[in-house]
């Protein structure tokens, strides 16, 4: 199945929590973890059009053991101290401006990833990510975060000022 019939399937799920939850029903973020780091798998999602709006690489938790090496393919966790991505829905918190730069917090939403915010997971851009895919070499590892250039992470980050209340979903 192609990414973008996977994210329209999942987006479409999405869509009906969000509105029931009230949440967000212009756009999403979904990413995913499945696919190979160095392909597009971070999609922003436009629930009224039924279209993704842009699609990218983003980088995911490399491991405690492991957060040197680049891993293609995610592994996936919610403990403190793992840096794995965690699987779920999250809501996109405060903006802020951090090491990395403009910064947003995530709030787990599910139990599979219930630690974002403990664990500092935040959404966020970074030099050493790309834009575009690299397969079959793999983006950079990160302790956790879904991390995206610093290109993609400005046109997000104007998307987000405009919207309240996105829900991101990694699965």
């Amino acid at each position: 199945m192609s990414l973008r019939s996977r994210v329209a399937e999942r987006a479409a799920s999405l869509y009906d929590y969000c509105r029931r939850e009230g949440y967000n029903t212009h756009i999403a973020l979904l990413v995913d973890l499945s696919r190979h780091s160095g392909r597009r798998r971070f999609v922003v999602w436009d629930f009224e059009r039924g279209v993704p709006i842009f699609m990218c690489p983003v980088s995911h938790g490399s491991g405690s053991e492991r957060s040197h090496q680049r891993s293609a393919y995610a592994c996936t966790s919610n403990d403190d101290g793992s840096h794995l991505s965690s699987v779920g829905r999250a809501l996109v918190a405060e903006r802020y401006e951090g090491s990395y730069g403009v910064a947003y917090r995530l709030d787990g939403l599910d139990a599979t990833n219930s630690n974002l915010r403990s664990r500092c997971v935040v959404l966020h851009g970074w030099e050493h990510t790309t834009s575009r895919p690299i397969w079959p070499l793999a983006t950079v590892g990160s302790f956790g975060c879904p991390v995206l250039s610093r290109r993609m992470m400005a046109a997000v980050d104007e998307l987000l000022k405009a919207e309240s209340r996105v829900v991101i979903e990694l699965f």
